[in-house]
């Protein structure tokens, strides 16, 4: 997931919308919230899937 950090992190900028990142060990995981809404908003899940595209890119073969 590391390879992908600079496209998640251009994707995020772009939507001007900037997910929480935990790395341990082999695991990368995103949280997406939107804190003036108090929860998840479409902004959320359209983030998601994009980060969701990126990753599916770059998965092992």
């Amino acid at each position: 997931m590391i390879d992908q950090g600079p496209e998640v992190a251009r994707a995020a900028e772009d939507a001007d919308h900037h997910p929480d990142i935990d790395i341990r060990w082999r695991t990368v995981t995103f949280a997406l919230s939107t804190h003036s809404a108090g929860g998840l908003t479409v902004r959320d899940f359209d983030l998601a899937a994009v980060i969701d595209g990126i990753a599916a890119r770059h998965a092992p073969q």
